[in-house]
């Protein structure tokens, strides 16, 4: 009986014993597939969260386990017929500073970010901001935002309207939209602007198709530019822009001069600028005489972006006929109409300059250029110079040489936005 009992233990103790191990190992996996238990949940909120817009590939590695995603979103596109002014707004956090942010609105009014020349040439004074070629946009502490065009239409608005702005902003734990770069300079880098483009770009993408709207998708970007290079190899010399030739100029300083552009290689919009050679890189060559000018640039804005850029200037008082019934008032007043008042500049005029303005019809959108010419002139706090009447008038030929050049150039933007019925609107003096 021994004998039996033992060798019925013997058989019956390898199955007990492996089912005790198949046990701790398959609680071993769970756990350690697992987590917290919430990974797959999140997942799969990921996939259909914000009308199922999100580009999971890229978002995916930010998911969490230990904690059920916080999901808040509402707009017409998820509830058709309510009044909103959003087509989208939508957030997801997995906890720890994990989390997508994005916004999506038909624009009735004004893009909602400044779009002026040096903004588009110094975005941000070159601090933290990047661009993605082929995308009408930037990246700043904000995140990325950009415009697309909707030409079939877009719905959930009283107004009729065909420009969509999305936003989108990516978390990744540290506080920021981004881990501050190799240097510590606090500012994102690369690979978070890049994401927070690509997902500003799926969610524009993705409602331009459901809302049919007669227009491509855009591109999904593949790299970013850091703006803080700008005024190094990547935005000088670009082709664009070089039409410029600023030495050539009427009244221009001697060179050598640099040219300088916007990275976005935008359908809709452009900015080129033209500097003489600062004093410490001049050698031996003497300073520029007052009144020559120094500095030139040009931009165009299509659509609403021309609208955005023209209100921009406009709420400043630098657009043609700003005053004019103001001017015509006080000269009337004075005794001094039918003659031209005297141009006086002040060292509170910030950076003196002559602008002029036109308007055409490029890739059959409304666009706006501006051009702009910049003159040598040094004064202390609290003094006054008068232009004369040569000067001046080599100013505004000089701005006029811009315009035609920046307009007629094979290799310029206009040229390539296929521009015409070109309407020139007049000049600015900004330096009253």
């Amino acid at each position: 009986m021994l004998g039996l009992r033992g060798r019925v233990w013997q058989r019956r103790t390898p199955l007990v014993v492996l089912m005790a191990v198949v046990g701790i190992a398959g609680a071993v996996l769970v756990a350690r597939d697992s987590g917290g238990g919430h990974l797959a949940a999140n997942r799969t909120q990921l996939r259909k969260a914000c009308d199922g817009t999100l580009p999971y590939r890229d978002l995916e590695r930010l998911v969490g386990d230990e904690r059920p995603g916080e999901l808040s979103e509402h707009g017409t596109v998820l509830t058709p017929g309510q009044e909103s002014r959003s087509l989208l707004d939508c957030s997801l956090s997995w906890g720890d500073g994990h989390g997508v942010t994005v916004h999506a609105e038909a624009l009735v009014s004004d893009v909602p970010e400044a779009v002026k020349s040096r903004d588009l040439l110094e975005p941000a004074g070159g601090r933290g901001t990047f661009v993605a070629p082929g995308t009408t946009g930037q990246y700043g502490k904000r995140g990325a935002w950009l415009v697309a065009d909707c030409r079939g239409g877009l719905d959930g608005r009283v107004r009729p309207t065909t420009d969509l702005y999305v936003t989108a902003r990516v978390t990744d734990g540290t506080g920021k939209a981004g881990k501050a770069d190799a240097a510590g300079s606090g500012k994102p880098g690369r690979a978070t602007a890049l994401l927070g483009f690509r997902t500003a770009v799926h969610v524009a993408n993705a409602l331009t198709k459901a809302q049919h709207c007669g227009s491509g998708p855009l591109m999904t970007p593949t790299a970013v530019v850091d703006t803080d290079e700008t005024h190094g190899a990547p935005g000088r010399g670009l082709r664009k822009c070089g039409w410029i030739e600023g030495s050539s100029l009427p009244g221009a300083a001697p060179g050598p001069w640099t040219t300088l552009g916007d990275l976005q290689e935008s359908t809709g919009l452009s900015a080129c600028a033209g500097r003489r050679g600062a004093a410490k890189d001049a050698g031996e060559r003497p300073r520029p005489k007052r009144w020559q000018v120094t500095e030139v640039e040009a931009a165009s804005w299509s659509g609403i972006l021309g609208r955005s850029a023209y209100d921009s200037y406009e709420r400043e008082g630098h657009v043609p006929g700003w005053g004019a019934e103001d001017d015509k008032r006080s000269s009337e007043a004075d005794g001094s109409a039918g003659t031209r008042r005297e141009d006086r500049v002040s060292s509170y005029s910030g950076r003196p300059q002559l602008a002029l303005w036109a308007r055409s019809v490029c890739d059959g959108s409304a666009t706006y250029h501006r051009v702009a010419v910049y003159p040598e002139i040094r004064l202390q706090d609290g003094e006054t110079a008068v232009i004369g009447g040569t000067d001046r008038a080599r100013l505004s030929t000089a701005a006029r040489t811009v315009l035609d050049r920046y307009l007629d150039a094979d290799d310029g933007w206009p040229a390539s936005a296929k521009c015409r019925d070109t309407k020139v609107l007049g000049e600015v003096e900004q330096w009253h």
